[in-house]
């Protein structure tokens, strides 16, 4: 686990809330505070697209929904533009968490390309804490695994990708 806090927020927040940086991670959990706050559980319910769902599963192609009726999960790139209006406006958000999940095919890729000993399905979550808070915005690595294990190999991993991920994408950040 490492903590980074990022040096430029305004361009941070605009790669978080209206570019597509991000838009391959899964969505957690979060919450903002504006006015009040609102928590968000990452909660699935494809139920609430009705005959839009049904349409676009017989026309998939161009379909923004399609990953999200096979993985389940809810992504950021479906969760972003509603994060996006609770906090736009004149006011900036007085704190907002966002809780980002690696994808499984990713965490996948990611075990194969790190010759690490541990399986797929020993990986409960690889995790991305984001806190805004005072204009300030900071990054918190995680890992989740379903077995116990003294090795911190895969934290090791993890956090080596994060610090590629923001350097590739020119956040930059400083280890706090």
């Amino acid at each position: 686990m490492i903590a980074l806090r990022i040096t430029n927020t305004k361009d941070f927040m605009a790669k978080l809330l209206t570019q597509e940086t991000f838009d391959t991670f899964l969505f957690s959990e979060g919450s903002v505070t504006t006015f009040t706050t609102f928590s968000i559980d990452g909660s699935w319910h494809p139920d609430f697209f009705g005959e839009q769902k049904e349409a676009e599963e017989q026309n998939p192609s161009q379909n923004p929904y399609q990953r999200q009726h096979q993985s389940q999960q809810l992504t950021w790139r479906l969760l972003r533009p509603v994060v996006y209006d609770l906090i736009k406006g004149r006011h900036t958000p007085i704190q907002m968490r966002i809780v980002l999940k690696l994808a499984d095919y990713n965490v996948e890729k990611l075990l194969k390309s790190s010759d690490l000993s541990i399986g797929k399905e020993q990986v409960d979550g690889l995790f991305l804490n984001l806190t805004y808070a005072k204009d300030e915005v900071t990054a918190i690595t995680g890992t989740s695994l379903k077995i116990f294990t003294l090795d911190k190999s895969l934290d090791r991993v993890w956090d080596d990708m994060v610090r590629l991920f923001f350097q590739m994408r020119k956040i930059s950040v400083k280890q706090t």
